[in-house]
């Protein structure tokens, strides 16, 4: 077979630092950080089955020996239609609030002897687009258009203990950018915007262990990422009762643990079982601060903690075909009393498939697709700034993602 190509290679590894965010797990959460893992509802995260797991566990970064790289793009194409019901403040006019975004991941690691090894992971972890086609729904006073962006870059330094065994640490540079942008509240300015927009670098740390044995075909790995505090800086404009001036607010990411196990229960054949906790219940509200001296602007979160749990399966079809698939179910964090027009979230159904094709000794390309199957929920939201939002959601989403796995 031929030579993967050297311009292909330059596509994969340039072109994987591209990010765009779009909230499809629980809270504001990006979960498609792996192609693989998506072909599997993501049910060995943290089981280092390829460098893509460094991202829920640093301790993969032992798991291939040399030098590596592992790139995914996914795109993401959400179907969310807000619905404003009777005694809605500015009428029942819907809208729907998706937007197409494109996803990458990227992975390296490099072996410094038979036990030390170094890599290099960079993420979208948050992220969250919501962006109403009417700009004069009935709820554009709670929401016209909120992005919150990630970039976090993690440096990572892996040890193996014992030859089966793997410890790793790694840091966490962190860029957030936030911007909220919604209606005046006002029938006579409805059509004029409140913008509050900020940013801000922060550090963090992940920690991890991996277990593998070839003699078993077992696999059992545990990671953590820190929470990262964010002290956003930036701007306020349109309020109608508040100058338009420099605002902060503070914003605290959650702690994410995640616990995977993977097993091969036949030649060629294994089956997967993961779980993942989010500390979602630290975000109690966004408070933002007027330098001008002016009243803070406070959004009630209230959040609860989130966990996925999900199952799935791979097997070699032949030496070059490799198939998965995987079924997941995710916990919202977002109550019934606070879900807002910006994050309507509710709980969900992962069902995923995939799979991997090996081109050449040094290359393996990937595919996975999932679609999330979520609650139908309700919007119900009383504010003597915003008025009343009474509504119903519909929600679903399919995801794509490609990706390309390289020994140099």
């Amino acid at each position: 077979m031929r030579p993967f190509q050297p311009i292909t290679y330059s596509i994969i590894i340039g072109g994987s630092l591209l990010i765009a965010s779009s909230a499809i797990a629980g809270g504001f959460a990006i979960r498609e950080q792996s192609t693989t893992g998506l072909g599997k509802a993501f049910a060995d995260s943290a089981a280092g089955t390829d460098l893509s797991s460094m991202f829920w566990n640093p301790a993969a970064v032992t798991v291939a020996d040399g030098l590596n790289s592992v790139s995914s793009f996914s795109a993401i194409k959400a179907d969310t239609r807000v619905q404003p019901t009777a005694g809605t403040s500015f009428g029942t006019t819907g809208t729907t609030i998706d937007e197409f975004a494109v996803l990458g991941a990227s992975y390296y690691n490099y072996q410094i002897n038979q036990k030390l090894y170094v890599g290099l992971s960079i993420n979208s972890p948050l992220g969250l687009v919501t962006d109403a086609d009417n700009k004069l729904w009935g709820g554009a006073a709670y929401n016209r258009r909120s992005e919150i962006l990630t970039v976090n870059a993690a440096p990572t330094v892996g040890y193996k203990i014992l030859p089966n065994l793997s410890i790793a640490a790694g840091l966490q540079v962190e860029y957030m950018k936030v911007r909220l942008a919604s209606a005046v509240p006002v029938a006579a300015l409805f059509a004029n915007d409140i913008v509050i927009k900020g940013d801000d670098v922060a550090v963090g740390f992940t920690l991890g262990a991996l277990y593998k044995s070839e003699d078993t075909g077992t696999s059992l790995g545990i990671g953590y990422r820190s929470s990262i505090s964010h002290k956003l800086e930036g701007t306020l404009h349109g309020h109608p009762a508040i100058a338009d001036g420099n605002i902060k607010a503070d914003l605290d990411t959650p702690e994410m643990v995640t616990v995977s196990l993977r097993q091969d229960v036949a030649s060629g054949l294994a089956l997967m079982a993961n779980f993942e906790w989010s500390n979602w219940s630290r975000l109690k509200e966004l408070r933002v601060r007027n330098e001008n001296g002016a009243a803070d602007i406070v959004e009630d979160f209230s959040w609860n903690d989130s966990w996925l749990i999900s199952l799935g399966a791979e097997m070699n079809v032949s030496p070059a075909l490799t198939a998965r698939a995987g079924l997941g179910f995710e916990k919202t964090p977002v109550p019934a009393s606070t879900r807002s027009a910006r994050l309507p979230d509710s709980d969900r159904v992962w069902l995923s498939f995939g799979g991997s094709y090996k081109w050449s000794e040094a290359t393996t390309l990937d595919l996975g697709y999932s679609h999330i199957f979520f609650d139908d929920s309700k919007i119900a939201l009383a504010s003597l700034t915003k008025g009343v939002l009474n509504a119903n959601v519909k929600n679903s989403a399919d995801i794509l993602s490609i990706g390309a796995r390289i020994k140099w």
